[in-house]
Order: structure tokens, then C-alpha cells, then sequence
């Protein structure tokens, strides 16, 4: 071996050991490799370390505070990355709201009548108000409300969001009846009429709508229009018998047997009318039942 390839090989030695030293001058010497059998333990960084720029350039790196988000550091026009908390429902979509709502509601009128109750009905009412923020047009939250609203009394209230409904859907027959429905529940008996109408209207083969509006006639006091509408989807002899019940809740007893005999006279098979009016003819509880007449006439000749 000659000297120059030598002194070639110590010249690149030194340079391997000059760059060396450069590098562990650079950066502090924070972590030690731990001795055979001794504890493993870490020097915590200067005070400078993080004063000092970044190799990419831009301002000092810094240690984000307690509580505050975590930002890109060095970067132009940097902003915080923060994370807005959600609010209860926010997620969800309409449908799943309304829903949970349903569910509640459910519940809420379920019996025994649970003891949190108001508390259930609030959470529907306001998971509905979340689906109809989100689509004002939402049928199952306008129902919902609606439908709600009746359940609890609130006749204004229960009217106005079925009235909005009818609105984006008018030709919803099923909700004009369940809207007569409830008329007829709180005993608006013109109201019901005019709403089983409306839906007769929209449908005017339904039975069930025919059946509710004759019914409805009956109760407020109409009983030949309510006997002519359930003629339509019922033989004569039905048809009077459901007259006579509604007459005998309303406490026309003479009304009420008239009825059933000329249901009888109908269709002298048709049970339900018999039952009744053998049910009618008997005494009420604690009334002694009316003798015979003792009196009988006796054939013969006068002397």
C-alpha cells in the first residue's frame, strides 16, 4: 500500500469525525442510554430547545397552552383547529327524530301510565321541532305534532299543524280523517261531520269514512241523515241497530227500542238486534219486574 491511499483514508476518517462532533453540538443531549441494571430515566429538555426555528423555517416552535387547540406552527396565516361541540340530535336525520319521537310518545300513553310521562312527551315534542328545523315539510314530524297535540287536548294547536299539513299534502285523506276523528273526540260533532266530508271527498268510496260520518250525524243529533249515510254501506237491519246504541247512550231508551224493533222486523236473524232489545225489556237492578194482569175474561153467558 502506497502513502497517498493512506493518507486518503485518514483524511476521510477526520472528516467522519469532524461531522460527527458538528452533530451532537447541534442538538442537546437529552437522552442517555440507560446502564446494565440501572434505572431508565430522562433528561428533560432545555428551556431553548423549543425557542429555537424550525429546519422549515417560519417562527419559533411553541408549546400550545391548556385547553387550546393544537395549530400548525411556521405556517402562513395559521389558524386553530378547534372541534365544535354537537348538540343533542344534531346528528341525526329527520326521519330518525321523528322516529325516537314516536317512540316517546308511545310510551308516554302506554299503561300503566309511567311516571315520567311528562318528561317523555316533552322529549317527543322537541325531537319533532328538531326534524321540522331541519325539513320544515317533513310529513312524519307535521303528523307527529299534530297528532300529539290532539292526544293532549290542545284543539287550537292540534288543528293548525293539521291544517299546514293538509297544506304541503292535501290529498292525504287518512290525516282529514284522523283530523275528523279528533273532532269528534273532543265532541265537535259539526266540525267532525265536515271533516268526514272533506275526506269523502278526496275518497268517496272509503267505507270507514262513511262509517265515521254517519256515526258522527247520529251523535249530533241528525239520526235520519246518520241512518240514511250507514244504510249505504250496511244492510237496514245494522244500520238501525248502531242507531239504537247511539240513542241509548244518549239516553233515549223509547227511541232506542223503536229501533231495534223495526231492525228486528228487517231481519228477523239479526242477533245483535234481538239481544238488545231483550236486553232493553228487562227490568234495570233493584226494579221489581211488572206482574201479569190477573184480570182475565172468562167465556160465558150472563144470567
Amino acid at each position: 500500500m502506497d502513502g497517498r491511499c493512506f493518507r486518503r483514508w485518514w483524511l476521510c476518517g477526520g472528516l467522519l469525525a469532524a461531522a460527527t462532533g458538528c452533530h451532537r453540538n447541534t442538538y442537546p443531549d437529552n437522552v442517555s442510554m440507560p446502564k446494565a441494571g440501572g434505572p431508565v430515566t430522562a433528561k428533560p429538555l432545555g428551556s431553548g430547545f423549543f425557542d429555537k426555528k424550525p429546519v422549515w423555517g417560519g417562527g419559533p416552535v411553541s408549546t400550545p397552552a391548556a385547553g387550546q387547540a393544537n395549530a400548525v406552527p411556521g405556517m402562513p396565516g395559521e389558524h386553530p383547529v378547534t372541534t365544535k361541540p354537537r348538540k343533542a340530535g344534531e346528528g341525526f336525520q329527520p326521519d330518525t327524530l321523528v322516529a325516537f319521537g314516536d317512540t316517546w310518545v308511545d310510551q308516554a300513553f302506554s299503561e300503566p301510565t309511567p311516571p315520567s310521562k311528562d318528561q317523555l312527551l316533552d322529549q317527543a315534542r322537541q325531537a319533532y321541532q328538531k326534524a321540522l328545523h331541519k325539513d320544515p315539510k317533513n310529513k312524519g314530524a307535521l303528523l307527529g305534532v299534530a297528532r300529539l297535540y290532539a292526544k293532549l287536548g290542545e284543539r287550537d294547536r292540534a288543528t293548525e299543524t293539521y291544517r299546514k299539513y293538509l297544506e304541503y299534502n292535501p290529498k292525504d285523506a287518512d290525516a282529514i280523517h284522523e283530523l275528523a276523528v279528533a273532532h269528534a273526540r273532543w265532541k265537535d260533532w259539526p266540525g267532525a261531520m265536515s271533516w268526514c266530508e272533506a275526506a269523502l271527498k278526496t275518497d268517496p268510496e272509503n267505507r270507514t269514512y262513511r262509517k265515521t260520518l254517519g256515526f258522527c250525524q247520529a251523535r249530533g243529533g241528525k239520526w235520519e241523515e246518520g241512518f240514511v249515510t250507514l244504510c249505504r254501506i250496511m244492510p237496514e237491519a245494522q244500520a238501525r241497530y248502531n242507531m239504537a246504541r247511539v240513542m241509548e247512550h244518549q239516553n233515549f231508551a223509547d227511541a232506542s227500542r223503536q229501533q231495534l224493533q223495526l231492525a228486528v222486523q228487517a231481519d228477523p236473524n239479526y242477533a245483535p238486534a234481538r239481544e238488545f232489545l231483550a236486553e232493553l225489556d228487562q227490568p234495570a237492578p233493584g226494579v221489581p219486574a211488572v206482574a201479569p194482569n190477573p184480570v182475565q175474561q172468562v167465556s160465558g153467558t150472563n144470567p
